[in-house]
């Protein structure tokens, strides 16, 4: 085989590859766990004043 074709196939095989990742992370399946790790940035608020109360009174 010359390096032309060789070139050619793995450009193939990675543009293949490329698209097969494309779709796996935009299908619908993954949503959901995507939309989990976009909000793990706001997990360390507080969700009410209830709960800010009960985690002050356990730290003391």
């Amino acid at each position: 085989m010359e390096f032309a074709t060789v070139h050619s196939i793995l450009t193939v095989i990675l543009f293949v590859g490329f698209v097969a990742f494309v779709i796996w992370a935009y299908s619908k399946k993954r949503k959901k766990d995507f939309d989990e790790a976009a909000n793990l940035v706001f997990d360390d608020e507080p969700k009410s004043k209830e709960q800010e109360t009960k985690r002050e009174s356990d730290h003391e």
